[in-house]
């Protein structure tokens, strides 16, 4: 039995606005998603000024979302998520290796009924594009005999070889082909960059948001991405099922991880989005903290 590893997760965000606002309306993704490998004992979000008309539900693609309005005017919007999760291992590296890579390429056979739960992926979306820019910057990693496991290894450090984490180069709009150029970003440019890779070679991925442990359980190597919102992969392969690379921290992403959700890309699991009514600009501030329990 994989060991289990149990953690409290805060997540606090801040908008500051430069005058007052008069009401508010926001969808979260702020709830941690149950998995097979991971287990939600708690969930709660607090909202200063308090929200109105509250709602939770779930968005098409299975993740936990909270919509909430605020009415009472205000220059500033603080929501604070705390939850308590467990989660275990998943796979281990020896058993994403044997099966060759171009099996996860192969669509399903005509006739078979579609799995839209994997097929919907191998599509461009508005920030994972298909570019034969990405494909070509893939084909190394892919080479026609190699194993999927190793193909998808290679990619995921050659991405965190190749590209320099800068959280100043990017914005959440900057385009995969502008990260290519540049070689500059932060995790959900290289989350991104990944994603297009693989659908421009026909590989099904989605993008996974969470968040990731300061430091691994082992040794005390910091990882890329931690105290704010993280990014990673997950890639289908036929006999093995999804599993989730971090090109951020080129490994496999694997008990320092905590799920949120999943989607085709960044803007399907945006932690928090909304409207305000009022003439005023924003100033965003993001905290969280994942601590053992």
């Amino acid at each position: 039995m994989s060991t289990t590893f149990r953690y409290r997760v805060v997540h606090e965000t801040r908008y500051r606005y430069s005058s007052t606002v008069t009401s508010s309306r926001q969808l979260a993704h702020l709830k941690p998603r149950v998995t097979p490998w991971q287990e939600v004992h708690s969930h709660s979000v607090t909202v200063a000024p308090a929200a109105v008309e509250c709602a939770d539900g779930e968005d098409y693609f299975g993740n936990g979302v909270l919509r909430f309005a605020v009415y009472d005017p205000h220059d500033e919007l603080v929501v604070r998520a705390q939850s308590e999760v467990s989660v275990r291992a998943c796979i281990e590296p020896a058993q994403i290796r044997p099966i060759p890579w171009k099996t996860a390429q192969a669509h399903q056979a005509i006739g078979e009924p579609v799995d839209l739960g994997v097929e919907q992926y191998r599509c461009a979306s508005p920030l994972a594009p298909v570019l034969e820019a990405a494909a070509d910057y893939a084909r190394p990693s892919f080479e026609s005999k190699r194993r999927w496991g190793d193909a998808m290894l290679d990619l995921t450090e050659r991405i965190h070889r190749d590209f320099v984490y800068d959280a100043t180069a990017t914005t959440v709009t900057t385009r995969v082909a502008e990260v290519l150029a540049h070689r500059r970003g932060v995790c959900q440019d290289f989350a991104h960059l990944m994603i297009s890779c693989l659908r421009s070679l026909g590989l099904p991925a989605r993008y996974v948001s969470g968040y990731v442990l300061t430091r691994e359980h082992q040794g005390n190597r910091r990882l890329v991405g931690a105290d704010a919102s993280h990014a990673w992969v997950a890639s289908h392969c036929p006999g093995i099922g999804w599993v989730a690379f971090d090109p951020t921290n080129a490994k496999l992403a694997g008990t320092e991880f905590v799920t949120l959700g999943w989607g085709r890309d960044f803007s399907d699991v945006t932690p928090l989005r909304g409207v305000v009514l009022g003439a005023a600009t924003q100033m965003l501030s993001v905290a969280v903290s994942v601590q053992p329990v």
